[in-house]
């Protein structure tokens, strides 16, 4: 809320900006929400053995972190809901297609969760857990056009942006908005985040530990 009130503020038109800044910030939200939530969450579970536990009960380990996954997506999808409301009360501004919306914020929540399960993987301590998990995941939502539209950039640098992990459902998100998202652009924002999502998905199955890296 507060990044979309600073947003909005400091543009000329801060009816128009929020047309921009509210899909954008529910992007933020999310990503967040879920990357840097669990990387660090689960970090600090294993390291302080509490995912070990979990080992020893008759608790599958897909239902454990599967719960972990759903409990960052939900408050990741109210944090929306109250930057959705606000929008519409504050800005006026109304989302025009709200099922390109839903898919935009369900990509992202996708490929969010399954970058910061794998995140995990690159942390060995807690105490590292939160600055990893903000050096990964700030970058990645920074080139994605969270915080400024990417058609300001360098033609190169927006390119680039294009195949990173957000950045074609933030301009879902936005286009959803203006009423301007084509089949094209869900396309590409599935393919994209799918392929992600898949990929990370993948790694993180393959080399997620439950054991504490640092405490034996």
């Amino acid at each position: 809320l507060l990044f979309l009130v600073a947003f909005a503020a400091t543009s000329d038109d801060a009816a128009k900006a929020a047309d921009y800044y509210v899909p954008a910030t529910m992007a933020l939200a999310v990503a967040s929400g879920t990357l840097t939530n669990l990387a660090v969450t689960l970090t600090y579970l294993r390291e302080y053995g509490q995912l070990k536990r979990v080992l020893v009960t008759p608790l599958p380990r897909s239902s454990y972190l599967g719960s972990r996954i759903v409990a960052a997506g939900l408050v990741a999808l109210t944090t929306c809901v109250v930057l959705g409301i606000v929008g519409l009360i504050v800005y006026d501004a109304a989302v025009q297609q709200v099922g390109m919306l839903v898919v935009a914020v369900l990509l992202t929540l996708a490929v969010g969760s399954a970058l910061g399960v794998l995140c995990t993987v690159m942390i060995r301590s807690e105490t590292a857990a939160a600055p990893i998990a903000n050096a990964i995941g700030l970058p990645l939502m920074l080139a994605s056009g969270v915080f400024f539209p990417l058609d300001s950039t360098p033609q190169w640098f927006e390119n680039v942006a294009r195949y990173l992990p957000f950045t074609r459902s933030v301009e879902l998100g936005v286009d959803a908005y203006a009423g301007t998202a084509t089949s094209t652009d869900l396309l590409a924002a599935v393919a994209v985040g799918g392929i992600w999502a898949l990929v990370a998905g993948a790694l993180a199955v393959r080399l997620f530990t439950w054991a504490p890296m640092k405490r034996r």
